[in-house]
């Protein structure tokens, strides 16, 4: 507002072959989504190309540096960050000048500017921790309307990365399935001999509905299939799980036999 005073925040953003794989903003925003300032550079960046100029790695660019100019660069980086890079810059110090130290074992050094290997695997990026909290958080709410709609709207992502074939849908759906099992109610419920409520009920519904979209995903390999199989059997395999009745039992869901059919076809 007109009020409030202008706010400068640092945002950084990863690139690699079209896809943003890692972002950082000093707002704090705490969301899986996302914050408004990573939004904008994007679309800076997307509309105005010419204004954001393009730079070598860094490490291309220590290479063209002399030895005076190496010493004024490191100098003046760790006077720029005292507090922050000192500790560090001390400890790599004395690692470089040990003879034996592991980091004198392995040639060259490691630059996070140059980007990945053509031959790395690159995606999107999905911060995992906070996925975890929000769920986590929201089925301690227990499953009540606030919660109980921002779950449906984190399945409502899943779909739509799994409809884009993004492979963070399969990624951010174990996240969310991994804090479903968690779940200290499920404990409960099974010690007290009854089945969950209705409205967890409807969200476990929702959850194995998803991974059967997974699962029968006609362009997932054979090898991702087996991984899924191996990780639902385990699930299925704990005490808590519950089946899709919402009651407790010795059985595996239906969800890892649909599975093993699928991954018969595909052979």
């Amino acid at each position: 507002t007109a009020t409030e005073p202008e706010m400068t925040y640092k945002v950084a953003i990863s690139f690699d072959r079209c896809k943003i794989t890692s972002v950082t903003c000093g707002c704090g925003n705490k969301d899986i989504f996302y914050c408004a300032h990573v939004v904008a550079l994007s679309l800076y960046r997307i509309r105005k190309p010419d204004q954001v100029k393009l730079r070598l790695p860094i490490s291309e660019t220590l290479f063209q540096m002399n030895r005076d100019q190496l010493q004024k660069f490191v100098q003046y980086l760790i006077t720029a960050h005292h507090t922050e890079v000192l500790p560090t810059a001390q400890k790599l110090a004395d690692e470089i000048l040990s003879s034996n130290s592991e980091i004198n074992q392995v040639h060259g050094a490691p630059d996070p500017t140059a980007g990945a290997s053509i031959d790395d695997e690159n995606c999107w990026h999905l911060d995992e921790e906070q996925v975890r909290e929000q769920v986590k958080l929201f089925l301690s709410q227990g499953g009540y309307y606030g919660s109980g709609k921002q779950l449906n709207s984190m399945f409502a992502k899943v779909r739509e990365m799994l409809r884009m074939r993004d492979s963070n849908g399969a990624r951010m759906l174990t996240l969310i399935t991994e804090q479903f099992m968690a779940d200290p109610r499920l404990s409960l419920w099974r010690q007290q001999g009854t089945g969950i409520t209705e409205k967890c009920r409807q969200l476990w519904d929702e959850l194995g509905a998803l991974w059967v979209c997974v699962v029968l995903n006609p362009h997932c390999k054979l090898e991702e299939k087996s991984c899924w199989l191996r990780q639902l059997r385990k699930w299925g395999e704990m005490d808590v799980c519950p089946l899709e009745d919402g009651n407790y039992g010795n059985e595996l869901p239906n969800i890892t036999n649909a599975l093993t059919q699928s991954s018969g076809h595909s052979q």
